[in-house]
């Protein structure tokens, strides 16, 4: 996702309002050497005297230094801030050779006091250690590793920390360097501490906890970056925003970390340091290039060498060429200042090519991170006042808020296009869903016209067959005179039945036997009755047919109708049992008389129309028909099943 320009203007606008707080916060601390308003607080010291002697290796400062210990001349004024010119190339001996510089500052012209008064150094710059005497007594001394000493700490210091002690008349500042690395001395505040603390603060904020909390959230915003970058493996811009974290926090470590022991040794740690500046800008590259999708390969490739030939070449304890390491940093930083040019020149040219606003961003980071950078070097050379800033940790500091406004803005603008995406996909799932719903209207209306047309053929085809026939016949007979007035009326009784019975098909029993049989009952009991014939009604609850549909129900009332008609036509009985069971998967309505009985297989030779039509009526549902016929009476079973497959049961138009 690329930014807007209004975008751009506004994270520009922002970087440019922290870099203005930046400059108003060090101004003070750049403005050191002005007057204090109140004379009798704070001394501002611009004058001292050096005394240089010169030794081989480090030495322990002493407890007690009198005046007479050291040479009465040789002493020469200077004015601080005060610089020692280094060697841009080491020799050899650069590392044998140590010079012991001894700063004399005269305090007889102040007042003595019990109060207790403090000196305060913004910066002093040596390979080696510094000692602070106050009328000849050791006061303050620095731990730890002579090269990472804590340079860049200000120094707040107690002159006559124990109960009534005066203030001391002299105080004597000794610093040990290398001779060919040069050293830097800021100048010196002398003063009350509440007139001095603020000064002190100031500088430790801006030298030490700024960088400090700008690489902590470097690296924890880094960290998150690469937790992404697991969830999401072809986005390779979180991995490389995780490594650009990592590796820029190694190379501030230097900037506060200092006055203690370090678990590394010197040579280590200050290999870390410059391996990570290389990587910090081969990366840096990497990034760019992935952001505006020109790579360039010969570029890479150069890149990648030089930083590899560089590692290797300065790997401590390999090669014998380099006597230390710490002495030729300050002429590696400037050598790589081109080559990180160069690297930044080709990606923003490419960057602006593609018209890319995220290029436009880090072309104005660039041109602060190379004027700082420039500004370090000098500083790390003693060609500026030693009392100055370190900018780089804020180069690397924008670098951060930069790089992660990109990140923000790529992963914010994932999170929106996945709502996008969603919100398109919603919109499609809502007219998917009304195609849908138009396509099932559609079919219901469709297969409820289908319904009704197949109801419609079910009922002339059962009109025509049964009530139909049934009509023509008697009119036939009528015509004829072969039938009197009862025959009549009974033909055009049994006519109303099955018209009765086509009806009451198509009424809703859902799915339950019991209420078909009993609408049956209704109807046939009254023609029983007129027939002399006693009714047993002992039907018992079974459970429902899920499949009982009308075309079904029909076929059970004409098997069960022409049972009944059978019996009160042929078998001269006085009584009619109706009742239902359960037997294993089926359910069995059986109808019993008492009347004349008959040869079951005879009259099923004989192509009986009504046995048989029974038969394959109950065929059509899945069913069976049984008799049982004797001396003593008929007994007719319809078993029918509780399930019935779909494709078990064949269609049979009534008849």
């Amino acid at each position: 996702m690329r930014l807007g320009s209004k975008g751009c203007w506004r994270i520009g606008w922002s970087i440019a309002k922290l870099w203005l707080a930046l400059l108003l916060a060090i101004l003070p601390c750049a403005h050191a050497d002005e007057s204090p308003r109140n004379e009798d607080t704070a001394v501002h010291i611009t004058r001292a005297e050096l005394l240089s002697v010169t030794g081989t290796g480090y030495s322990l400062p002493p407890q007690h230094i009198e005046a007479d210990t050291l040479l009465s001349d040789g002493w020469k004024p200077v004015d601080l801030p005060y610089t020692a010119a280094r060697e841009l190339v080491p020799t050899a001996s650069s590392g044998m050779r140590a010079i012991t510089d001894w700063y004399r500052i005269d305090l007889s012209g102040q007042p003595r006091t019990t109060q207790q008064r403090v000196l305060y150094l913004p910066r002093w710059k040596t390979l080696g250690h510094i000692s602070v005497y106050g009328d000849g007594v050791l006061l303050y001394q620095s731990h730890g590793s002579p090269i990472h000493n804590g340079y860049n700490h200000p120094l707040l210091l107690p002159l006559n920390a124990t109960a009534n002690t005066l203030s001391p008349t002299s105080v004597l500042i000794r610093v040990d360097r290398l001779r060919n690395s040069g050293s830097g001395f800021s100048t010196v505040w002398v003063g009350d501490e509440h007139a001095l603390a603020w000064r002190y603060q100031s500088r430790q904020l801006l030298q030490v906890q700024l960088p400090f909390m700008g690489s902590a959230a470097f690296l924890a915003v880094g960290a998150f970056a690469f937790a992404v970058w697991l969830g999401k493996r072809r986005e390779s811009l979180y991995l490389l925003f995780s490594a650009i974290s990592g590796v820029a926090f190694l190379r501030m470590l230097h900037y506060y970390v200092g006055g203690s022991y370090i678990p590394i040794s010197d040579e280590w740690f200050e290999w870390m340091t410059v391996s990570s500046l290389l990587w910090l800008i081969v990366l840096i590259h990497l990034f760019l290039q992935r952001l505006h999708q020109q790579p360039s390969a010969w570029l890479t490739r150069v890149a990648l060498g030089l930083t590899l030939a560089c590692n290797l070449a300065t790997l401590p304890h390999v090669s014998t060429s380099i006597v230390s390491l710490y002495l030729f940093t300050p002429l590696l930083n400037l050598a790589v200042l081109p080559v990180a040019v160069l690297i930044f020149a080709v990606n923003l040219r490419k960057a602006l090519r593609a018209q890319l606003p995220e290029g436009r961003l880090v072309a104005g980071w660039t041109v602060f991170a190379v004027v700082f950078t420039s500004y370090d070097g000098l500083l790390q050379n003693n060609l500026v006042s030693p009392e100055s800033v370190y900018t780089s940790p804020y180069a690397i500091i924008s670098l951060f808020f930069v790089f992660s406004f990109i990140m923000f803005q790529r992963y914010t603008g994932a999170f929106a296009e996945v709502g996008r995406l969603n919100t398109e996909l919603v919109l499609r799932l809502r007219a998917r869903e009304a195609e849908l719903e138009q396509s099932y209207q559609r079919l219901r209306v469709i297969e409820n016209q289908q319904m009704l047309n197949a109801e419609r053929r079910r009922l002339m085809q059962d009109m025509h067959d049964g009530l139909g026939s049934s009509l023509i016949s008697a009119i036939r007979s009528v015509e004829r005179g072969t039938m009197n007035e009862a025959e009549i009326s009974s033909v055009l009784k049994s006519c109303m039945e099955d018209l009765k019975l086509v009806i009451d098909s198509m009424e809703s029993v859902d799915a339950d036997l019991l209420l078909l049989l009993a609408t049956l009952r209704f109807r046939l009991a009254p023609r029983i009755e007129s027939a002399g014939v006693a009714l047993r009604w002992e039907v018992q609850p079974v459970p429902v047919l899920a499949w009982l549909d009308p075309n079904s129900a029909l076929h059970i009332l004409r098997i069960v109708q022409e049972c009944v008609a059978n019996v009160l036509r042929h078998t001269r009985a006085s009584s009619i049992c109706f009742s239902t069971m359960t037997v294993h998967d089926g359910v069995c309505v059986v109808i019993e008389d008492n009347g004349e009985g008959f040869a079951v297989d005879e009259a099923l030779r004989r192509n009986g129309r009504g046995l048989r039509n029974q038969q394959q009526r109950a065929q059509a549902i899945g069913g069976a028909v049984s008799w049982e016929s004797g001396s003593a009476g008929t007994r007719f079973t319809l078993w029918l099943p509780l399930h019935r497959e779909a494709d078990a049961a064949r269609t049979l138009d009534p008849a």
